[in-house]
C-alpha cells in the first residue's frame, strides 16, 4: 500500500465511479481497476462494491477512506512545510552578534525577519568577539557577526574552516562625556591626552581596535593618551563614558545608544576604520532559514560600504 494507491482509491469513492475517477486521474479505467484490486489483495479485504447507484465502499473501505483522507491531509501539510523550510520561511537559526549591534541595528533585523518569515525561530546571544568566533567554529552558532580591524586577517587565519565575508566599513568617532560636550566637531585628539581612553582588550584570535591604535599612535605619538582603561567590548565603553570615566573610540553604530550624557565627535585624522565580518562554517550545511538571515545581515548591516 502506498500513497498513490490510496489517492486512486479515494478518488473512486469520491466519484462513485471507476469511469469518472479515471477521467479525473487522467488514466485508463482498466489501469485504475487493476490498482484498486491490487490494494484489496495487499490488504486482504474487499474495499469497494458495485451497486445500482454506483460504486460504494464497504465497511473496511469506509475505514480506509477516513485513514487515507487523514494521510492525504498530513502529506499536503508536510509538502507545504517542506516548501517553507526550503524557502527559509521556517526553521531555527542561532546567531552570535557583537554587543555593539544591540544598540540599533539588531532590532531592525529582528523586525524585518519577523515580517518576512514569522515562523523562523531565532536565538540571539551577544558575547565578546572572541567567543563569537569560537561559537561559530565549534557549531554552537550558525552565524556570527563581529567587528574587526582586518577582515583579510580573519580570512587568512580561518579561511580553511570558516566563510568570512566583509559586510561593512565602520569609521571611528570619539565619544565624549557631558563635561566635554563644549568641544567642537571635529575634535583635536591631542587636546584630550589627559583624558582616560577606554578601549577593549586585545584578543590573540583576531586583530581589533587595540592593534590599530598602536599603529596609529606609532605614526602620531602626540595622540597617545596618558591613561588607558581596558574593557571587554566597545559596548562596555559607552556607559563608562556616560559616567564621566573618560573618552572612547566608537563606531557610528554606537550613536543608536542614545543618551544626553554621551556626545560624539568626528576626528580630523582618524585611525583606520573597523569592519564588520559575517562568519559561518565552511563544512556545515547552512539551512535555508540561516541563508535568509545571512542575506538580511548582508543587506542591512550599517556602514559606509562593503
Amino acid at each position: 500500500m502506498d500513497s498513490r494507491q490510496l489517492h486512486y482509491f479515494r478518488t473512486v469513492v469520491d466519484q462513485r465511479s471507476f469511469t469518472r475517477a479515471a477521467d479525473v486521474l487522467h488514466m485508463t479505467q482498466p489501469s485504475l481497476s487493476l490498482s484498486v484490486r491490487r490494494l484489496e489483495k495487499d490488504l486482504g479485504v474487499q474495499l469497494l462494491t458495485r451497486t445500482s447507484s454506483g460504486v460504494e465502499p464497504t465497511e473496511a473501505g469506509r475505514y480506509l477512506y477516513s485513514v487515507a483522507s487523514q494521510i492525504g491531509q498530513e502529506m499536503e501539510q508536510a509538502r507545504v512545510h517542506l516548501h517553507d523550510i526550503a524557502s527559509g520561511a521556517v526553521g531555527r537559526v542561532r546567531l552570535s552578534v557583537a554587543p555593539e549591534f544591540n544598540w540599533g541595528f539588531l532590532p531592525d533585523i529582528l523586525l524585518r525577519l519577523r515580517r518576512e518569515a514569522p515562523d523562523v525561530e531565532l536565538t540571539v546571544i551577544d558575547p565578546a568577539p572572541a567567543e563569537t568566533l569560537a561559537n561559530v567554529q565549534e557549531g554552537r552558532s550558525d552565524l556570527g557577526l563581529m567587528i574587526t580591524s582586518d577582515v583579510s586577517d580573519l580570512q587568512r587565519r580561518y579561511g580553511d574552516t570558516l566563510v568570512v565575508e566583509t559586510v561593512a566599513t565602520l569609521p571611528l568617532q570619539l565619544a565624549l562625556p557631558e563635561r566635554l560636550s563644549h568641544l567642537p566637531s571635529p575634535v583635536n585628539i591631542a587636546d584630550l591626552r589627559e583624558e582616560t581612553l577606554i578601549i577593549p582588550f586585545a584578543h590573540p584570535s583576531f586583530i581589533g581596535l587595540p592593534e590599530i591604535l598602536e599603529v596609529y599612535w606609532a605614526a602620531h605619538p602626540e595622540f597617545r593618551p596618558y591613561r588607558i582603561q581596558k574593557v571587554s567590548t566597545l559596548q562596555t565603553a559607552v556607559p563608562l563614558v556616560s559616567g564621566g570615566v573618560g573618552v572612547a573610540y566608537v563606531t557610528g553604530v554606537a550613536q543608536s545608544f542614545t543618551t544626553t550624557r554621551v556626545h560624539y565627535r568626528d576626528i580630523p585624522d582618524p585611525p583606520p576604520p573597523l569592519h564588520t565580518a559575517l562568519l559561518h562554517r565552511r563544512d556545515a550545511f547552512l539551512s535555508p532559514a540561516a541563508e535568509r538571515l545571512r542575506a538580511l545581515l548582508l543587506d542591512c548591516v550599517p556602514g559606509q560600504g562593503r
